[in-house]
């Protein structure tokens, strides 16, 4: 069965109906400046490997956009599949001035760097924004990867697929000695 798209009756429509088919990991943004502490669910993809460079796009009306804006710096937290409730609470509001605190988000931190990582995550880069981009309903901001975490031991990343969450699944070939895929 096919769906056709047509936008005049939701201004979503096409976000639920082909947006939503893009796969990609569940990530947890993170900022924080001023005593002020803040994250939101989000999506990432890299745009430059050297230098390391990843782009993300947040709400510009939310307080992890403005912590992000008065720092120039931001964390990036993939998801490993057992924290999908960490992923649930993070797209929620969180009451004062530390929503990783408010909302019991466990936090990896990393020196030089205001903005919490979450812990226990597959992978956490911290970021400085390099370029600020406004694009339809978000910002886009494009960071240097400075600093990054990793836990190999985990490997099946939570990803987001169709307006749900699900896992990983099965590797399907080798991994490349170089070249694509990254």
């Amino acid at each position: 069965m096919s769906t056709a798209l047509s936008s005049k009756t939701d201004r979503y429509a096409a976000a639920k109906l082909i947006l939503s088919r893009i796969a990609h990991p569940v990530a947890i943004i993170g900022a924080a400046h001023g005593g002020e502490r803040s994250c939101a669910t989000g999506t990432v993809m890299y745009v430059s490997h050297v230098p390391p460079m990843v782009a993300i796009a947040e709400h510009p009306g939310s307080r992890t956009t403005r912590l992000i804006q008065a720092s120039r710096e931001f964390s990036v937290s993939l998801l490993h599949d057992s924290q999908q409730e960490l992923a649930v609470a993070a797209g929620k509001s969180g009451e004062g001035p530390d929503k990783f605190a408010a909302l019991k988000i466990p936090v990896a931190e990393q020196s030089g760097f205001a903005a919490p990582g979450v812990a226990g995550s597959l992978a956490v880069m911290w970021c400085r924004v390099g370029e600020e981009h406004p694009t339809g309903d978000h910002i886009l901001f494009v960071g240097e990867v400075i600093e990054a975490l990793t836990d190999d031991r985990k490997i099946d990343a939570l990803l987001r697929y169709r307006r749900r969450y699900m896992r990983m699944g099965h590797w399907t070939s080798e991994e490349a000695p170089e070249g694509y895929p990254t």
